[in-house]
């Protein structure tokens, strides 16, 4: 009689039946990549919290400087306001009655990464709250790229991050003069009687009385009478005279013609831009020019500050000798494009002063 022969696994192999190595490292893989990805949206994360809290921060202050002005009902010197200092600055200084019944100057600060990316703006609130023009203030973190704008109107409004109707596109409100609603005042008007003219003392128009002049001394006499009664007059010094020098004339210099210093100057400086407009309220155009200029100048055309938030293009990219380029700055969709900026127009080999003009962009 045969044996039965077993063909099924022991039991001690079936117990140890596990993972491959290339299974363990496909599954770590995985758990990389997915810590990365959350990793990098939470520091996307706080960087976004941080400057929200600024740009909360800096319209909360805002709106306490305009609040102080109308509490105070303010005389012309003594109003709150606002102040920033430029592109990639980081702190602003509020002026303000913060309770201790006088008008202070405190500097607050922006959380850390956050700056501002608008030129120097001063928000200075009348006894009514209002502002003399409107304001933009581009709050930027620079890891995440974003900008969150805060907008002061000119009625002394604030606000975040929200498309607002400017106050530049209000249109005019043409008054109606209207005569002969109010009755001519009746009352008498009664007449002036008339000052007497006082009599000056004395009369100017007597004869002046002339006052005698003293008798001059008489002209000194020789001496006589053996020294009795006698003068002895002074003789007078005769004046010895003094050569003139002949003066050497000395040779006359031939100036040297210099040439004219090269110049560069850009028309118009300012433009205003809108993001919702015709094309030719989107883009315009500055003319930048080169005088006695010599050689090849390469034209650049950059934003000042942080950021992207203009179209710039140039042409001709280059000038040989005098001449003129056409510098095209458009505006781009988006809050954080909102504002106002400095475009920095220069020549390479320099030819003068660096020319830069401001660009107001509203919605």
């Amino acid at each position: 009689m045969q044996r039965a022969v077993r063909t099924s696994r022991p039991e001690w192999s079936r117990q140890q039946a596990g993972f491959t190595l290339l299974q363990i490292l496909i599954t770590v893989a995985i758990i990389g990549i997915v810590a990365t990805f959350g990793f990098m949206g939470v520091v996307n994360a706080r960087a976004m919290t941080r400057v929200q809290n600024s740009a909360r921060l800096f319209a909360v202050y805002a709106e306490k400087a305009r609040a102080d002005s109308i509490r105070r009902h303010v005389t012309s010197g003594s109003e709150a306001s606002i102040q920033t200092f430029g592109e990639g600055t980081n702190s602003f200084v509020v002026r303000m009655d913060f309770g201790q019944g006088i008008v202070q100057a405190r500097t607050f600060s922006l959380e850390p990464g956050v700056t501002f990316n608008s030129v120097a703006q001063t928000a200075t609130f009348d006894w009514r709250g209002r502002i003399a023009v409107r304001l933009v203030y581009q709050v930027y973190n620079q890891s995440i790229d974003k900008s969150i704008p805060v907008d002061i109107s000119g009625s002394g409004d604030v606000t975040i991050d929200s498309q607002v109707f400017a106050d530049e596109l209000i249109p005019g409100i043409a008054l109606t003069t209207v005569s002969g609603d109010v009755a001519p005042d009746s009352t008498p008007v009664p007449t002036a009687t008339p000052t007497p003219t006082a009599t000056p003392t004395p009369d100017p128009n007597a004869p002046p009385t002339p006052t005698p002049t003293p008798t001059p001394d008489p002209t000194p006499t020789p001496c006589t009478n053996n020294g009795v009664n006698c003068r002895t007059p002074t003789p007078t010094p005769t004046p010895t005279a003094t050569p003139t020098a002949t003066p050497t004339p000395a040779p006359t210099a031939t100036p040297t013609p210099v040439p004219p210093p090269c110049t560069s100057a850009v028309s118009p400086s300012s433009l205003s831009l809108s993001q919702s407009g015709s094309a030719s309220a989107k883009t315009k155009t500055v003319l930048f020019s080169l005088t006695n200029a010599t050689g090849s100048h390469a034209i650049s055309v950059t934003t000042a500050g942080n950021g992207n938030p203009l179209s710039l293009a140039v042409s001709p990219a280059t000038l040989s000798g005098n001449g003129s380029a056409t510098v095209s700055i458009g505006s781009k969709i988006g809050n954080g494009n909102r504002g106002t900026f400095t475009v920095i127009i220069s020549a390479s080999p320099s030819c003068g002063s660096t020319q830069s003009v401001t660009v107001s962009v509203g919605n």
